[in-house]
């Protein structure tokens, strides 16, 4: 009779133990892209090209906001790792400090990597939009 008691018991624990692994993927924390208000934004950096133009800054910030980004993957690193094309935007505020983000490509696919917080898939038209003011004079 213990035996069959202990058995239940272990069989009891497993499942617990099982459930509650379920839920914690199915229900894994969502992460949100953050980023800076235009009025606390001094200048954005794309691949050292400073961006201080009021009108580009926030067509920069339309394009990053374009929808409400979300997702499930983590980022845990300071820099993306095995990209094929890499950006780097850095926000400089106006009190003092600066934010960075990355875009890149990966596999035919294209991402905003948010150190320490997520990784965003975005469109290639969005990576190409944001590329385009790096290259102009």
């Amino acid at each position: 009779m213990k035996k069959k008691f202990i058995i239940a018991f272990l069989m009891g624990i497993f499942l617990f133990i099982g459930i509650e692994t379920t839920f914690y993927f199915i229900n894994k924390p969502k992460y949100l892209l953050h980023l800076p208000n235009l009025e606390k934004i001094k200048s954005i950096e794309i691949e050292n090209k400073e961006i201080e133009n009021v009108e580009k800054k926030q067509e920069i910030l339309d394009i990053l906001n374009s929808e409400e980004r979300t997702t499930k993957i983590e980022s845990i690193q300071d820099i993306p790792v095995n990209t094929e094309e890499k950006l780097k935007i850095n926000f400089h505020f106006v009190e003092k400090g600066t934010s960075t983000l990355f875009l890149y490509k990966r596999k035919n696919n294209f991402y905003i990597e948010q150190p320490y917080n997520g990784i965003y898939k975005i469109t290639e038209r969005e990576y190409e939009k944001i590329k385009k003011f790096s290259l102009e004079e």
